[in-house]
């Protein structure tokens, strides 16, 4: 898992390494500079004009340090400091390293008539603007001079990349006011909280994580409750299986789903618990519609929503994809709520039935998994005000009630009972349509089935749902990917993960 620090953090991490290894922090920003060149290059084209704007704090003795370096590589770099009565000592350490420098280079920006013109020749690559102004300690909103030339720069026809974080966004929490607009940030040792939130995209663009050589062991000794899953974490949690294994091995999925018009919900979910590996799946279904479950998915048993059934012979049970919200349904559903003791999955009408019956959290075993979108979870949780918000109220649903909430979207985010939250690190746009929600349910009922604990099957299915769609647009794209592409593509995403060879025998 790769760890979300906070700001102070890795402050503390910074000092700590300083401190230990020993290194000068003018080295470490050296090094910084040096891993961001490195992307930079991969990012950029050489011809293209670099224009380095620098704050006065260390955020810019990084600009500093970046401009030095990629002066070897680019034709043309220039480097503009935001004017102050106050640099920090880095920046200034990094500043006389640049004696060679002379004012056609280097040039303070005192006012609105400092701001450079960007005009380039139409057979010049488009210009690129690095943002080194303010990084993750800044703690107010951004004004005055270093206000009005961000929104200059966010109004350029240039490619716009941030250091380490995008200049008047906040690190662990929302951001008010004048935000520099990244195409790239290139952050450094951790991703930053508020990467995660749609309000900020327009800010952070697409990013990505630079290793700077900060001391691990401290890292990892620091009380973090914010991950990034990563393709290692999942292959260590999937459950490797033996030659002598049979399907009472791998448990008894029991999905109740579906209702006239919507037997596409449930059909979605079974499929994706047979693919996803479970050793029976069974459909709590109308016996009007056991025939069309027999042709669709002839691996799938089917019982009967009017007859009596066992429910201890399941090992785990999924509810709501597609059964409705009718006053049958919602009875049907809180009855079998009430009787299960084993794992669980709540998705969609099932959601939706309990934002409206409050009372019904107390039946709700613990560790069960709600796996809401967006618009059933403001329906649970009432609406809020920003994603910082609401992710705080993940966070203390998942802890009140002792469940797991899946927030489904780009960077799908899993809260636990212990007030963990897990972001997911695969997955495309193509996803955002009916049907890939059913396919998700199927996969973590199959993984509690499979006896997985409800962290790790949340944790897996999640990432495996993903993958599976990243791999099925690699020949296709991703306005054309439906549900079915997904389910189709479970094997390879586990085979990816697993880095399984298949050879002939």
């Amino acid at each position: 898992m790769l760890p979300i620090l906070t700001s102070q953090q890795i402050r503390n991490a910074d000092q700590y390494t300083i401190e230990h290894e020993p290194i000068k922090s003018s080295d470490l920003m050296e090094y910084a500079a040096k891993e961001f060149c490195n992307e930079l290059e991969q990012l950029s084209d050489k011809d293209a004009a670099l224009y380095i704007f620098c704050g006065p704090g260390n955020n810019g003795g990084d600009g500093l340090a970046i401009a030095r370096i990629a002066e070897e590589s680019f034709r043309k770099v220039s480097i503009f400091i935001l004017a102050s009565q106050k640099y920090s000592d880095d920046f200034e350490k990094m500043l006389k390293r640049q004696k060679k420098w002379g004012d056609s280079k280097l040039r303070y920006i005192e006012n609105e008539k400092d701001f450079p013109s960007f005009q380039s020749k139409e057979k010049n690559p488009k210009p690129i603007i690095i943002d080194a102004l303010f990084g993750s300690g800044l703690n107010k909103p951004l004004s005055g001079l270093a206000g009005q030339l961000v929104n200059y720069l966010n109004s350029q026809n240039a490619h716009r990349i941030s250091v380490d974080i995008p200049s008047g966004l906040f690190a662990d929490g929302k951001s008010d006011g004048i935000l520099f607009h990244a195409h790239h940030t290139i952050t450094f040792q951790s991703p930053k909280l508020s990467f995660f939130f749609p309000e900020n995209y327009l800010s952070v663009g697409e990013w990505k994580v630079k290793d700077i050589g900060l001391d691990q062991k401290f890292i990892d000794s620091l009380a973090c409750k914010n991950y990034l899953t990563e393709a290692e974490d999942i292959s260590q949690k999937i459950i490797p299986r033996k030659k002598f294994d049979h399907k009472g091995t791998f448990g008894h999925g029991f999905i109740h789903a579906g209702s006239e018009g919507k037997m596409g919900a449930a059909i979605l979910c079974a499929r994706a618990c047979v693919n996803s590996g479970a050793g029976l799946t069974t459909l709590h279904i109308q016996a009007n519609q056991f025939s069309t479950i027999n042709i669709s998915v002839p691996e799938v048993m089917t019982e009967d929503v009017t007859s009596v059934i066992d429910l201890l012979k399941y090992n785990a049970f999924a509810f709501g994809p597609g059964t409705g919200t009718g006053d049958e349904a919602r009875k049907t559903f809180l009855q079998l709520l009430s009787q299960i003791k084993s794992p669980c999955v709540l998705d969609a009408d099932a959601l939706n039935i309990l934002a409206t019956e409050k009372d019904c959290w107390k039946l709700i075993p613990k560790n069960a998994v709600l796996t809401p979108h967006l618009k059933e979870f403001d329906r649970l949780a009432e609406k809020t005000n920003s994603w910082e918000e609401r992710h705080n109220k993940q966070v203390e649903l998942s802890q009140q009630h002792s469940v797991y909430i899946i927030l489904k979207g780009a960077y799908t985010c899993i809260t636990t009972p212990e007030g963990k939250s897990f972001f997911n690190s695969t997955g495309n746009s193509g996803m955002a349509k009916g049907g890939s929600g059913d396919v998700l349910t199927g996969m973590i009922v199959s993984l509690l089935a499979q006896k997985y604990s409800a962290e790790d099957a949340c944790i897996v299915a999640v990432y495996l749902h993903g993958l599976a769609a990243d791999i099925a647009v690699e020949n296709g794209n991703e306005h054309s990917l439906s549900a079915s592409d997904i389910i189709n593509n479970i094997s390879m995403a586990f085979k990816k993960v697993l880095k399984i060879e298949t050879s002939a025998f």
